[in-house]
Protein backbone atom coordinates (compact mmCIF):
# COMPACT_ATOMS: atom_id res chain seq x y z
CA UNK A 1 0.00 0.00 0.00
CA UNK A 2 2.86 2.40 0.77
CA UNK A 3 4.25 1.78 -2.71
CA UNK A 4 0.91 2.37 -4.47
CA UNK A 5 0.77 6.08 -3.71
CA UNK A 6 3.89 8.19 -4.01
CA UNK A 7 4.62 10.90 -1.43
CA UNK A 8 1.97 9.52 0.92
CA UNK A 9 2.98 8.78 4.50
CA UNK A 10 1.44 5.67 6.02
CA UNK A 11 0.96 5.74 9.78
CA UNK A 12 0.98 2.36 11.39
CA UNK A 13 -1.33 2.23 14.37
CA UNK A 14 -0.87 0.27 17.55
CA UNK A 15 -3.57 -1.97 19.00
CA UNK A 16 -5.00 0.99 20.97
CA UNK A 17 -5.69 2.94 17.78
CA UNK A 18 -3.07 5.63 18.43
CA UNK A 19 -0.17 6.37 16.08
CA UNK A 20 2.70 6.94 18.53
CA UNK A 21 4.07 4.23 20.77
CA UNK A 22 3.98 6.44 23.91
CA UNK A 23 0.35 7.60 23.52
CA UNK A 24 -2.25 6.11 25.82
CA UNK A 25 -6.02 6.27 25.34
CA UNK A 26 -7.91 8.71 27.51
CA UNK A 27 -9.28 7.37 30.77
CA UNK A 28 -12.88 6.25 30.44
CA UNK A 29 -15.15 7.41 33.22
CA UNK A 30 -18.14 5.33 34.14
CA UNK A 31 -20.99 6.36 36.37
CA UNK A 32 -21.32 3.96 39.26
CA UNK A 33 -24.59 4.49 41.08
CA UNK A 34 -23.26 2.67 44.14
CA UNK A 35 -20.46 5.18 44.63
CA UNK A 36 -20.50 7.35 47.73
CA UNK A 37 -21.45 10.37 45.62
CA UNK A 38 -24.82 8.86 44.70
CA UNK A 39 -27.67 8.22 47.09
CA UNK A 40 -28.90 4.66 46.98
CA UNK A 41 -31.63 4.73 49.62
CA UNK A 42 -33.80 7.74 48.80
CA UNK A 43 -34.30 8.89 45.22
CA UNK A 44 -35.74 12.33 45.93
CA UNK A 45 -35.01 13.71 42.48
CA UNK A 46 -36.68 10.74 40.76
CA UNK A 47 -39.81 11.11 42.89
CA UNK A 48 -39.85 14.84 42.19
CA UNK A 49 -39.35 14.38 38.45
CA UNK A 50 -42.04 11.70 38.26
CA UNK A 51 -44.58 13.79 40.14
CA UNK A 52 -43.80 16.89 38.07
CA UNK A 53 -44.23 14.83 34.88
CA UNK A 54 -47.58 13.44 36.07
CA UNK A 55 -48.75 16.95 36.89
CA UNK A 56 -47.53 18.23 33.51
CA UNK A 57 -49.41 15.50 31.65
CA UNK A 58 -52.56 16.70 33.44
CA UNK A 59 -51.86 20.28 32.33
CA UNK A 60 -50.45 21.66 35.58
CA UNK A 61 -47.21 23.63 35.45
CA UNK A 62 -44.99 22.93 38.48
CA UNK A 63 -42.18 25.35 39.31
CA UNK A 64 -39.62 24.61 42.04
CA UNK A 65 -39.06 27.51 44.43
CA UNK A 66 -35.83 28.56 46.12
CA UNK A 67 -37.18 27.75 49.57
CA UNK A 68 -37.76 24.10 48.61
CA UNK A 69 -41.44 24.47 47.85
CA UNK A 70 -43.33 24.25 44.58
CA UNK A 71 -45.70 26.55 42.73
CA UNK A 72 -48.44 24.78 40.76
CA UNK A 73 -50.26 26.76 38.06
CA UNK A 74 -53.21 26.04 35.76
CA UNK A 75 -55.87 28.28 34.20
CA UNK A 76 -54.55 31.32 36.07
CA UNK A 77 -54.91 29.64 39.48
CA UNK A 78 -51.90 28.88 41.64
CA UNK A 79 -51.16 26.67 44.61
CA UNK A 80 -48.07 26.86 46.80
CA UNK A 81 -46.84 23.51 48.14
CA UNK A 82 -44.29 23.71 50.95
CA UNK A 83 -42.38 20.55 50.03
CA UNK A 84 -42.56 17.38 47.92
CA UNK A 85 -45.05 15.76 50.30
CA UNK A 86 -47.30 18.81 50.01
CA UNK A 87 -47.06 18.62 46.23
CA UNK A 88 -47.98 14.94 46.34
CA UNK A 89 -50.95 15.63 48.63
CA UNK A 90 -52.17 18.34 46.27
CA UNK A 91 -51.84 15.99 43.28
CA UNK A 92 -53.90 13.36 45.12
CA UNK A 93 -56.52 15.97 45.99
CA UNK A 94 -56.75 16.95 42.31
CA UNK A 95 -57.11 13.31 41.31
CA UNK A 96 -53.96 13.43 39.20
CA UNK A 97 -51.94 11.02 41.34
CA UNK A 98 -53.46 7.95 42.99
CA UNK A 99 -50.51 6.72 45.05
Amino acid sequence: MAEAVEDCKVNHTMSNGLAAANNQPAKTYTQNVNDLDFATGTRHSKAESTLRAIMAMAGHAVYPLKDGGYLVCKYGYTHNADDLDGLHDFAVRLGVCHE
